[in-house]
């Protein structure tokens, strides 16, 4: 056992010390300012892993998480910190891997948008089935930890979780991963159980949902599949997809769509992103990995026209499906990888005055980012949900030519170690 003051966090929201032979260590649980007794659990070569024992001087921005799984689940890394001071140190995140990953010293990077109310927010959580428990992995293992208490989810999912939890004790092994969705504007629910061939279970499952339930609108079984290729679904009850409201904007989501987990701070960000593209009315906008429209759709009726690019077939089928829901006319959407699709655009000639990219944690392509600085659009709008891929994206953006404006964070997920920004590039000549 050794006493160490913590001095800072890491990007994964573990507490920072000094061993007494001046090794970094870092201990989950901890916080700036506190002086915590730990146990040595690994030593390598530039640094330790420690377990907190006790902490005894507490930093004034310890709380009490209000949930009594927090430091043993997977989902949350910060509900012991203060909510202001979780805004403040993810601005600092952003602000540092920008500085030493991309060399962007002098970017502005705008507070931190975070929620009036950073509890209940999520839309979506995938759990986990392993010897009859129900909930989320314990951090670097299998082990299943319950979600029945999870302050992250709504009430009509929190009931919906606990409900499977108590059912789950009957039902025949094979049962791997339960998806719950729930609209925010719509309160529809969706079920998705991933299973192993041949399982039994489903339909009598759907039926006691459905029973329980008068706001589920759907329960599908999806082969259990550990790779990322596209499955095919089987309706057990009702329909494959739930409705779902930005704004004034309706969405068909089924349940592998992606869309973000966070509804009220996705109009947040949304609108950041269009107050970035300043669009007059005519522009040609061109949104890469625009999954199921989300942002196309939220821009076109502000732009000529919106060109939608996205790998995934069905999501590209959901975002014809959604702007035909909504009578969007000015859209237009391409199934293929923004790597392959952008370069091909870029050489037919054409030339978009404004690009959104919005890629995912790993951050654009090199032919990606070729292609757009080809187009030389006006502006470029990034959607990041990983400051250290964006910090080396706006690095290549600006040795191509554009400008990076201000850093917009937006909390989309709050209590966890997670941080989206929006961030506006100019074309130094075409701007």
């Amino acid at each position: 056992m050794e006493k160490v003051d913590i001095t800072g966090l890491t990007h994964e929201g573990a507490g920072v010390g000094r061993l007494q032979d001046g090794l970094a260590v870092f201990v989950p649980g901890a916080l700036p300012g506190e002086r915590v007794k730990i146990e040595l659990v690994a030593r390598k070569k530039n640094y330790a892993l420690a377990r907190l024992l006790e902490i005894e001087k507490a930093s004034p921005d310890r709380v009490l998480p209000p949930c009594p799984e927090a430091h043993h689940c997977g989902g949350c890394h910060l509900q012991h910190l203060d909510y202001r001071a979780q805004l403040l140190w993810k601005r600092r995140l952003v602000v540092e891997a920008l500085q030493r990953l991309g060399g962007l010293r002098d970017i502005r990077v705008l507070p931190v948008v975070g929620m009036a109310n950073p509890w209940g927010y999520r839309n979506k959580v995938r759990l986990h089935v392993a010897r009859g428990r129900l909930g989320f992995y314990r951090p670097g293992s299998h082990e299943v930890v319950p979600s029945s208490h999870c302050p992250l989810l709504p009430a009509g999912l929190l009931e919906l979780a606990r409900e499977m939890a108590r059912l789950l004790p009957g039902l025949a092994p094979g049962l791997k991963h339960v998806t719950l969705r729930q609209g925010r504007a719509t309160g529809e629910l969706l079920v998705a159980l991933e299973v192993e061939a041949g399982w039994p279970g489903g339909k009598e499952l759907a039926v006691k949902l459905a029973g329980r339930f008068l706001e589920l609108v759907g329960v599908v079984a999806l082969p259990f599949n550990n790779s990322r290729e596209a499955v095919e679904e089987t309706i057990l009850y009702g329909r494959d997809y739930l409705e779902e409201r930005l704004g004034e904007l309706r969405f068909h989501i089924s349940a592998t769509t992606f869309f973000q987990v966070n509804t009220v701070q996705a109009e947040t960000l949304y609108n950041q992103a269009a107050a970035f593209t300043s669009l007059q009315g005519g522009e040609e906008v061109l949104d890469a990995y625009c999954g199921s429209g989300a942002i196309a759709l939220w821009l076109s009726r502000q732009a000529g026209r919106v060109t939608g690019v996205e790998v995934v077939a069905e999501a590209i089928a959901y975002a014809r499906r959604n702007a035909a829901l909504n009578n969007i006319t000015n859209t237009r959407f391409r199934a293929g990888a923004a790597e392959v699709v952008l370069p091909r655009l870029a050489g037919a000639g054409y030339r978009p005055e404004v690009v959104i990219l919005d890629p995912p944690r790993a951050g654009c392509d090199r032919r990606v980012l070729a292609a757009v600085a080809a187009m030389a659009p006006g502006r470029v709008v990034y959607v990041s949900c990983n400051p250290a891929t964006l910090a080396r994206d706006l690095a290549y953006l600006r040795e191509a030519g554009f400008t990076p404006g201000p850093v917009q964070p937006v909390d989309l997920f709050p209590h966890t170690r997670h941080v989206e920004c929006v961030v506006l590039m100019q074309n130094v000549k075409n701007g």
